[in-house]
């Protein structure tokens, strides 16, 4: 219920409990009726005041803003984590070495396996992934590569990481 819905509610019950006032200090025929009605008009001011409380309470708990439904906004913004993960770790790639041997250079390698594994070619099958792939672009994606000497030596340029997408996207496309 809203709050001027209760204001009206509680109006009404302290109406009710200043006419039985009146109605007692008039005086009424049968006391046992006047009884009955202020225990009635006493029970409805309690009652509305302890829902207003109680609304009160509620509402104080409530957030500013609506949730989002975890349904509907949830894949969307798991996407854009995903993208901004993704592109920092394309630009510290480009800068250190280290760093896309341990954050980018997994990922080439995972999609490399699949887009590879449809055209029925192993990754570790080097010869046969090089000639798809090429010398320059199989040196990301080798599984046997070892990590570089210095993790702060400069990184993959990322148009050399291009290359290596547009080889791979090229390979789905074949089928």
């Amino acid at each position: 219920m809203t709050r001027a819905l209760w204001a009206s509610f509680l109006t009404m019950a302290a109406l009710v409990g200043v006419a039985l006032a009146i109605a007692l200090v008039v005086g009424v025929p049968h006391p046992a009726v006047i009884e009955r009605a202020a225990a009635a008009a006493f029970g409805l001011i309690g009652l509305g005041a302890g829902s207003m409380a109680l609304s009160a309470t509620v509402d104080a708990g409530r957030p500013l803003q609506p949730t989002a439904r975890p349904g509907n906004d949830e894949p969307a913004e798991a996407a854009v984590a995903n993208f901004l993960a993704l592109e920092s770790a394309l630009r510290f790639g480009a800068s250190f070495a280290g760093d896309f041997y341990a954050h980018v250079r997994p990922r080439l390698i995972s999609i490399a396996k699949t887009r590879l594994a449809r055209e029925g070619v192993s990754l570790s099958d080097k010869e046969r992934a090089r000639e798809l792939l090429g010398s320059d672009s199989y040196a990301l994606v080798d599984p046997e590569a070892a990590p570089p000497a210095d993790q702060f030596e400069h990184g993959v340029p990322l148009d050399r990481v291009r290359r290596l997408v547009e080889i791979l996207e090229a390979l789905g496309e074949t089928r």
